[in-house]
């Protein structure tokens, strides 16, 4: 299906562009474009049809299988939904079109000429609301750089082949006039690429989402191909724009350009073709199962960041890398070889650069850049807890730290003992989630931990993985203290209640800083007294701060000091039980009391044991409150890692 909408798509675009072209290449020179006009009024006409062919492939796509697409559910689709009134909104515009240039036929006018050449401009560019644009949870940014990616684009194209169509067929014509011609239409070709140069950008940024996304997703693959044919555009380019430059005064080769642009145009129809299918294709970055094709990645956390020894490969690699750099610039540079530095410069530049990847250059997978199904929740945690200790605490420990009780006996294939990894360690940054997902679906890297896709299906290892993020911050969060730290630990999100649905999540309330508060005012250790004057002035403090407040109580607290409470408050409970840990102290599920001090990000940067009327905390919260909310609002991801 996505096939045939991708062709319908190049089959809509293509005549619309063309007949824009051909209105407007004659004005350029100042030509009355008579004989062009019959065929602008029958592009026009083409496109407008066209137009009922896309509206049934698309039903067809979005109907269940089941249900029948007769006349009568078509027309539903096209009034009731958003889709159908986009396609509604473009026909008008097609048909209004067809209604210029059938116009042209009949009256000479500057001012028709005008408004037809804008209106076909304005049909180009909606092609785009009938694909990823009309979708309406897009920024605002995003939907305007479709429209102008789209109108620069299928001008330029639509021009192109005009130009080339007007090459052919410019019988009589000085070479003067074919020079003028080229040199005009250059500029404006060039305005219009810059214009696809800077949306595509920020289409790629919100579509891709990320540099690995181009080579494990269909979508980045096809934008990657796209990216390689727009190279032999702008060579092709390249070599007009030389010719109109360098061309003896006098003559024009309209033969040679005619061809060289010819060229131009297949390589620019290809880009339309792949460009009509990742319209209707799902976005790289709304894909959670990526295929990475290449048996590493670069990463600069998982070598140079792990400081490696004088003398091992990476530091080898590293020193290749600045040697040839400046060997490269030496080249450059020095008189004697400067005959050479045309080719010489950036072969060696290239070496650098591939030594420098090298020395960058980490164990991935075909799982490494995939995406999980289930979010970094306090309800994935504890369902991951829960997965944890029937699968894995054998090996890794009731607290992921490599001592269960079969580490001491575990060997691998060759006999030779194999330690079982310390989860709670800082090298488990150096993974990405996805290596993880591998690992446990494939069976891990020494060849004696098991593979664990039959007992765990894929949403249940992401909720092992999100676990094991919370573990992996474990060991660092023991010395957390009401003292700001930098940001690094991310509270996992959980569901709120909220009678108005205002803010129904944690991560809804990011913008102002937030304090979770946890107590069992109830419970027989410590003294109960002291723990409700405690969760007392917890909240008191934290609404004087103008701080967010999210309360996980026993009934035995006082109902005043209440917050916002989750919907599930003992899986939040024992999410956040994970990181509340102190030295020297067992862990447990089940927090006595503690509060945790959110940044306006979502980041953890602070705990307070207890509040007394004389320990200061109080002013203390406060005035990390004060200074979370002079700090910028970061825009995280809650699998950051």
């Amino acid at each position: 299906m996505y096939l045939s909408l991708a062709a319908i798509r190049f089959l809509l675009s293509l005549p619309s562009a063309l007949a824009v072209g051909l209105l407007l290449l004659p004005r350029l020179i100042g030509e009355d474009g008579a004989r062009f006009k019959p065929a602008v009024a029958a592009l026009a006409l083409i496109r407008a049809l066209l137009g009922f062919a896309l509206l049934y492939v698309t039903a067809l796509s979005i109907f269940p299988a089941d249900r029948p697409v007769e006349l009568v559910t078509i027309f539903e689709f096209t009034v009731n939904t958003t889709v159908g009134n986009a396609w509604i909104a473009t026909q008008l515009i097609a048909f209004l079109f067809v209604g210029l240039t059938a116009a042209r036929l009949f009256i000479a006018s500057e001012l028709l000429e005008r408004v037809t050449l804008w209106v076909g401009v304005v049909v180009i560019a909606v092609v785009s609301v009938t694909g990823h644009a009309v979708d309406d949870g897009l920024p605002r940014w995003t939907q305007m750089s479709f429209l102008l990616h789209t109108a620069a684009g299928l001008t330029w194209l639509g021009g192109l082949l005009g130009l080339v169509w007007w090459m052919f067929t410019a019988r009589g014509k000085s070479p003067e006039v074919a020079a003028q011609l080229a040199e005009r239409w250059s500029f404006i070709a060039k305005a219009a690429m810059a214009i696809v140069a800077v949306t595509g950008f920020a289409i790629a940024w919100e579509n891709v989402g990320s540099i690995p996304n181009l080579l494990a997703t269909p979508y980045g693959r096809l934008l990657t191909l796209k990216l390689v044919l727009l190279c032999g555009v702008l060579l092709a380019a390249l070599a007009l724009a030389r010719y109109i430059t360098r061309r003896p005064e006098g003559e024009f080769n309209v033969s040679w350009y005619g061809k060289v642009g010819a060229g131009e145009s297949a390589f620019a129809l290809a880009l339309l073709a792949i460009a009509g299918y990742i319209a209707v294709i799902t976005p790289a970055s709304h894909e959670t199962v990526l295929y990475w094709p290449l048996p590493f990645r670069l990463s600069y956390i998982a070598t140079w960041g792990q400081n490696p020894a004088m003398f091992s490969p990476i530091w080898w690699w590293g020193v290749a890398a600045v040697a040839l750099a400046i060997i490269a610039a030496l080249i450059w540079w020095t008189p004697r070889t400067r005959e050479y530095r045309l080719y010489a410069t950036p072969a060696v530049s290239a070496a650098a650069l591939i030594s420098l990847a090298v020395s960058l250059a980490t164990e991935a997978y075909t799982d490494t850049y995939d995406d999980p199904t289930q979010d970094y929740t306090a309800e994935s945690v504890t369902r991951g807890l829960a997965h944890f200790k029937e699968n894995c605490i054998a090996c890794h420990g009731d607290q992921g730290e490599g001592n269960g009780p079969l580490a001491k006996d575990l060997k691998n294939a060759k006999g030779l003992p194999v330690q079982p990894a310390d989860l709670t360690a800082p090298h488990v940054g150096t993974h990405t989630i996805g290596d993880i997902f591998h690992w446990l679906t494939r069976g891990g890297q020494s060849g004696v931990m098991p593979a664990f896709a039959e007992q765990l299906d894929v949403d249940d290892r992401w909720d092992v993985i999100n676990f094991l993020l919370m573990i992996s911050y474990s060991n660092r969060s023991r010395f957390m203290s009401s003292q700001a730290m930098i940001q690094w630990l991310i509270a996992p999100d959980f569901a709120l209640i909220d009678p108005k649905e205002e803010v129904t999540s944690l991560y809804k309330l990011r913008g102002v800083p937030t304090l979770i508060s946890f107590a069992r005012c109830g419970s027989p250790n410590g003294d109960a007294k002291a723990r409700a004057e405690s969760v007392k002035i917890a909240n008191d403090a934290s609404k004087a701060a103008g701080a967010n407040h999210v309360t996980i109580y026993d009934p035995a607290c006082p109902q005043e000091a209440k917050g916002r409470e989750p919907v599930h408050p003992k899986a939040v409970e024992t999410a956040y039980s994970v990181i509340n840990r102190y030295p020297n102290e067992l862990p447990s599920e089940e927090i006595d009391e503690a509060h945790f001090l959110l940044d306006r990000s979502g980041y953890v940067r602070a705990r307070f044991r207890a509040f007394a009327p004389d320990d200061g905390n109080a002013q203390k919260l406060a005035a990390l409150v004060a200074e979370f909310a002079r700090e910028p609002l970061i825009e995280i991801s809650l699998h950051s890692h």
